[in-house]
């Protein structure tokens, strides 16, 4: 038997249980991975509340976790990339991370450098692919100048320290408790205010604003048009966040989650861990999750 987080109705993480469920073998091009962590994110708060309903319909039961990390258990007949004992991370496309057992694509997996804690990597792949995707259609290079509205969030704090790799200036927006973590990762820091207060605030710190990238749901458009940024350099997080963990297959998240994991074992890229509950917790855990104000991820330990 395997242990593994559902629900069968809309609501708060009170609907959230831990059952029993008949473990599986891995097909074919399947591995099974016992899990070690597994994030939570907002997008599956927004998903179990019935908010993405109508852009991705679920049935109940459904579960939950969309990224986790663990060692390899067993591998299907044609799975050739891993094997036994290799430790892992990945997505689970059937949001099946929240468990103490996956069975997830072989494709859906990369090796984990041992320099990596399990629950940063049990942590990255939402956060992190999302992160990549803002940083690079938006096209962020050396010398520009990057606004990340949110920049305390799962997603902002990556952006943040993605753009400054790339070469770009960085002003976060964020309450004021975050400043300190903003300026030792390389940013400005600015308090959030409305479009135009904080056009005016950032113009007079940067001179000017190349890209925007906003992680809160704020009106991006009205605050690009405030800052005289194209919107062809502007983007919101959450639409990609959901798209990435309910919507069709990402080309590339393979490679890019491995380009992320190893610049984590390079010390290079920093995710903030925030809290780590057991699997029996799960409530406790994304009532954490779903207060403001909060840097770093939440963690679930099977």
């Amino acid at each position: 038997m395997s242990r593994v987080v559902r629900f069968e109705r809309w609501g708060g993480p009170d609907v959230l249980r831990v059952v029993e469920v008949p473990a599986r073998r891995p097909g074919p091009a399947e591995v099974q991975v016992t899990v070690r962590a597994s994030g939570v994110t907002a997008g599956e708060s927004a998903a179990r509340e019935g908010a993405l309903a109508e852009l991705y319909p679920r049935a109940f039961p459904a579960a939950t976790g969309s990224e986790f990390a663990g060692v390899v258990t067993d591998v299907g007949s044609r799975a050739r990339r891993f094997a036994v004992g290799d430790e892992v991370l990945g997505w689970s496309p059937e949001q099946g991370g929240h468990a103490d057992v996956v069975v997830v694509p072989e494709g859906a997996l990369v090796r984990k450098p041992a320099a990596v804690s399990w629950e940063v990597a049990g942590a990255l792949y939402v956060a992190g692919v999302t992160a990549w995707t803002c940083v690079e259609s938006t096209g962020v290079g050396d010398g520009d100048v990057v606004l990340v509205v949110g920049a305390a969030s799962d997603v902002g704090t990556l952006v943040v320290q993605l753009a400054r790799l790339c070469g770009a200036g960085v002003v976060g927006v964020a309450e004021a408790t975050h400043h300190d973590w903003l300026h030792a990762h390389g940013a400005d820091a600015v308090e959030p205010a409305d479009a135009g207060a904080l056009a005016r605030v950032v113009h007079g710190r940067a001179g000017r604003v190349d890209v925007v990238v906003d992680t809160t749901g704020a009106d991006v458009d009205h605050l690009a048009e405030a800052l005289g940024v194209p919107a062809s350099r502007c983007v919101a997080t959450l639409p990609l966040e959901a798209d990435l963990e309910f919507g069709p297959a990402a080309p590339r998240r393979a490679e890019v989650l491995a380009e992320l994991v190893d610049l984590v074992a390079q010390d290079r890229l920093h995710v903030p861990i925030a809290g780590a509950f057991a699997l029996d917790d799960v409530v406790e855990a994304f009532a954490t999750a779903e207060r403001p104000h909060r840097r770093g991820r939440i963690v679930l330990l099977p």
